[in-house]
């Protein structure tokens, strides 16, 4: 039947669009879209105060660094600036600080520069006061896909040990979790593994609860 035909072609891309025309007008999200929200708001609602203080500290280093999204690099920095917990024990044993691990990461966006020939050294050099790579506090700064990983497997892993909120040390397993990404290069230019930092924030986790 044609009716059948229309349905299947033009007329049900029209019934489609004016489907979603309704839900725009009546302020309903669609479906897919909400169930993230939902998704990121259980996360979220999940996160121990320190956790969130973390996750804001990452938010502001990513914003003094220039950054046009938050990274799991970031995610590090704010577990550093946040230091507390288990987390920041582990990684003063080994000697990570926040200072360090900031210099690391502004030598890997110089080299990443002088890959492709431009040296930040005399960008900032010809610069001068004017130099500035903070991003305007009115900004808002999204989240990237890395980062969005590091917090969804700190939610697996708090599940995992059987915590009941997520801290920070869960936010540093799951920047561990991937050894390709940035963070885990940052710490191996500052001499440590990603083994090594685990093995030490279980031994902390182990003295706590004994």
């Amino acid at each position: 039947m044609v009716l059948g035909e229309d349905r299947g072609g033009v007329g049900g891309k029209q019934a489609g669009r004016s489907q979603e025309a309704r839900r725009k007008d009546q302020g309903q999200i669609p479906r897919t879209a909400a169930e993230k929200k939902g998704e990121r708001r259980v996360i979220f609602n999940r996160f121990a105060a320190e956790a969130r203080r973390c996750v804001e500290a990452a938010i502001d280093e990513a914003r003094r660094l220039g950054h046009d999204a938050v990274g799991d690099d970031d995610l590090l920095l704010g577990i550093l600036r946040a230091d507390e917990g288990y987390a920041a024990e582990a990684l003063s044993s080994l000697g990570v600080t926040l200072e360090g691990a900031r210099e690391e990461s502004e030598g890997m966006f110089s080299d990443a520069l002088s890959s492709i020939g431009i040296s930040s050294r005399e960008i900032r050099r010809e610069a001068g006061n004017a130099f500035d790579m903070r991003i305007a506090d009115n900004r808002r700064i999204p989240f990237s896909p890395q980062a969005k990983r590091v917090l969804g497997q700190a939610l697996r892993d708090a599940v995992r040990l059987r915590d009941n909120r997520i801290g920070i040390e869960h936010i540093l397993l799951g920047v561990l979790h991937n050894e390709d990404s940035k963070a885990v290069r940052m710490l191996a230019r500052m001499g440590v593994s990603p083994e090594a930092l685990e093995t030490r924030l279980f031994e902390s986790r182990g003295r706590a609860a004994g």
